[in-house]
Parts: structure tokens; C-alpha cells; sequence
């Protein structure tokens, strides 16, 4: 072992630690049943979200869709030490998660999970881009909607204003960013408050 692997298995810790108050993603510990034994500590706040696909309830993970349920406990006991991905889609389909499971060999009932839900998992605003785009309040209305995968339609239906009005805000959004397509603004938003 050289000196500078001897160094660095003191930090480890500090560093893993680190690591993690970067990444928001919902971090578990789960058994073959879906009971929760672990959670990071921003688990239950991202998974408690309305449109959420999965979320935690009395210590399970708990799935909107009850014929996934079954579905998903196979999932997990078919875990192994490699990561396998499920995605899960809400009800309505606005709505996703990736879930990616894992069983490190020592562990016989406990599987790793890692969420990766489709909304962002900070606010545009909360994030700093609306902030860095310069963007007015409606257009961080429209922008929150569309990164929540809503069509420009249902987004003037939900924010009571007119298609063209909605088109207009997220022309304005795409020059602000500097992006062509509306799929490199949805990836720029996911990895900017998301990050």
C-alpha cells in the first residue's frame, strides 16, 4: 500500500460525506419487501412530492400504482451486486422515477436504492437558475411547469394565460439560455437544479 492510499483512507469519510451533500437524489436502504431500514435525510422530503411516482409512508416504500406493487418487491429481491434500473411512471405519466437497485454481496436482505425522479429536485429558483438566466417571474412559471415535463398547452391551462403567451416565455427562456431545442433546456434545467 503506498503512503498516499494509507493517507487518504483517514478522509474517506469526510469525503464520501461531502460527496453526498452535492448529490440530492433520494439515497435508501430498503428490505425485500419495501420496508425502509435507512434513508438519507432528504429522502422522504423529495419522495413526498404529490406527482412522485414512489414515496415513503410508515416506514415503505410505496408505489402509486398497485400493479407495480408486485412488480417492483421482485425487482428488489432479484437484486444483485450489479446495478439493475426499474422505471417507475406515475399515474398520469407526467411523472417518472429511475430506481437503481444493488445488493452489495455481504448484505442477504438489504438492497441500495438510488432515485432518480424526473421534476428537479431543487426549485429554479431555490437553484440559482432563474437567478443566472435572469429571468422574470412568469417566465419561472412557465419554466417550472415545462421542466416538470407539461406541454405548452397544459401549461397555459394551468397558469390561466394563452398558448401563444406560454410560447412567447419559453422562446424568451431558450435565448436566455442560450440553448436551440426545448430538450437542451429540460437538460439544462434537471442538471442545474438538480446538481
Amino acid at each position: 500500500m503506498t503512503a498516499l492510499v494509507r493517507a487518504a483512507e483517514g478522509p474517506r469519510d469526510a469525503w464520501r460525506d461531502e460527496f453526498d451533500s452535492y448529490d440530492h437524489r433520494p439515497k435508501l436502504v430498503v428490505d425485500h419487501d419495501g420496508s425502509v431500514l435507512w434513508a438519507c435525510a432528504n429522502a422522504a422530503r423529495i419522495l413526498a412530492g404529490s406527482a412522485m411516482p414512489l414515496c415513503i409512508r410508515k416506514g415503505k416504500m410505496i408505489l402509486d400504482e398497485d400493479e407495480l406493487r408486485g412488480e417492483f418487491i421482485e425487482f428488489l429481491r432479484d437484486a444483485g451486486p450489479q446495478p439493475a434500473r426499474k422505471l417507475i411512471r406515475s399515474k398520469t405519466k407526467r411523472q417518472w422515477a429511475v430506481v437503481r437497485a444493488w445488493k452489495p454481496d455481504h448484505w442477504t436482505r438489504a438492497v441500495c436504492l438510488l432515485a432518480s425522479p424526473s421534476a428537479p429536485l431543487e426549485d429554479i429558483v431555490a437553484s440559482g437558475l432563474a437567478g443566472a438566466l435572469k429571468l422574470t417571474k412568469a417566465e419561472v412559471r412557465v419554466l417550472r411547469e415545462f421542466a416538470e415535463l407539461s406541454a405548452p398547452k397544459q401549461i397555459a391551462h394551468d397558469l390561466g394565460v394563452s398558448l401563444s403567451t406560454v410560447r412567447s416565455h419559453l422562446k424568451q427562456i431558450h435565448t436566455k439560455a442560450s440553448v436551440a431545442t426545448s430538450m437542451q433546456l429540460l437538460r439544462l434545467t434537471h442538471t442545474f437544479c438538480s446538481a
